[in-house]
């Protein structure tokens, strides 16, 4: 159900009415969810970070040697002295993905599980496509636990299933899909990112800036931060209800009072007051009546009339002060609720809400027009 109401107002009126809701019309900062999560290089992987990749390669003529000292220890099969020399390569040359390589096969001979994953991982960081990739997957699909790799694949699930319920406008429920994956994968940074977004949606706008504080502390690049940053500025921003402002605003003043505007409150306050006092503004009114008594003697009397001639005008000035007065906190309203907005617009209007939007006549009247929709 919904139901609309149209105010035609004097011209003055009404284009201070549309200058103030064309100024809503200002864009504010906004961000777009993000569609692909960040992953390790393999089920079981941790995310690598984000300098695992940029470190300078060196041409280290002593990581040479130690490497070529662990194959040849390796084909001896004292994996112990392989390791330790492949550690020491690793040290000098963090770069070399078949040092790397090296390191978890000794580790594996050596049973150490967990480093030879670790050191599988790092091949595949350093080198997705190379020579060895094929048999460092298949290895890592025998060493890591069952358990982890589908913990990878539930958090694909989870991250997936929270942009679909995003784009349905299920915003809650989105967000507890998006801590699904945070909890399994804490330093996937898109998870914090999504969450604070549905957050801003949902109107938890606390929490959205604490979810976008940590995405921007590991923030890819530079523009990143900035953007966010900029976001985060924009949810700290005070935001009013329109329906709540108008609803206050029935009291002359107390929709400015309720948007933190108290100097204007009291300026509508005083004028619809003095409007009020107008209307019952008194005039005594005293003329002479001539009068003949039944004897013939003239017998005039003074007649006294009171009466308030201003009642209809005073009323009238005192209700449209406060409907301009209701009708500007609303628009004051409605313009901290889009500037303080984040969310990317979907481009399908609300189910339910309140707006106010200026209207222009053929013959040159102008006013505003309500609308509610339930």
């Amino acid at each position: 159900m919904q139901w609309s109401i149209r105010v035609v107002s004097s011209a003055l009126v009404s284009m201070t009415l549309a200058s103030m809701a064309l100024a809503t019309a200002a864009s504010a900062q906004s961000l777009a969810l993000k569609r692909s999560l960040t992953t390790g290089p393999a089920p079981g992987c941790d995310i690598p970070s984000a300098t695992s990749t940029t470190v300078a390669r060196r041409d280290n003529a002593e990581a040479r040697r130690l490497a070529a000292a662990g194959q040849e220890a390796a084909l001896i099969g004292d994996q112990a002295a392989a390791r330790d020399a492949f550690v020491r390569a690793a040290q000098l040359k963090p770069t070399d993905e078949r040092t790397a390589y090296d390191l978890a096969r000794a580790h594996e001979e050596l049973a150490d599980t967990t480093k030879a994953v670790s050191e599988f991982c790092r091949y595949l960081t350093l080198s997705p496509g190379g020579r060895e990739a094929t048999d460092v997957r298949d290895r890592l699909t025998r060493l890591v636990p069952v358990a982890a790799q589908q913990r990878a694949r539930d958090v694909l699930v989870a991250f997936r299933l929270g942009i679909a319920l995003y784009d349905d406008g299920r915003y809650d429920a989105s967000a507890r899909a998006f801590d699904d994956v945070i909890r399994s994968a804490p330093t996937a940074n898109e998870g914090f990112f999504n969450r604070g977004l549905a957050r801003a949606a949902a109107g938890q706008r606390a929490d959205a800036v604490k979810d976008l504080e940590q995405y921007r502390a590991n923030a890819p690049t530079v523009e990143d931060r900035v953007e966010v940053g900029r976001a985060i500025e924009t949810l700290r921003r005070p935001v009013y209800g329109p329906g709540t402002a108008f609803a206050r605003g029935i009291l002359p003043g107390f929709g400015q009072f309720y948007t933190a505007r108290p100097v204007r409150g009291v300026v509508v306050l005083v004028a619809a007051a003095g409007s009020a006092g107008f209307a019952f503004t008194q005039k005594t009114t005293t003329k002479t009546i001539p009068y003949v008594d039944p004897n013939g003697v003239p017998a005039p009397y003074t007649q006294t009339t009171t009466e308030r001639p201003y009642v209809v005008a005073g009323i009238a000035a005192a209700a449209a002060v406060t409907l301009i007065g209701a009708i500007e906190a609303v628009v004051f309203a409605n313009r901290s609720q889009r500037g303080a907005s984040i969310v990317a617009p979907r481009g399908t209007a609300p189910s339910s809400g309140f707006s106010i939007a200026p209207i222009v006549r053929r013959d040159g009247g102008a006013g505003v027009s309500f609308r509610a929709v339930f």
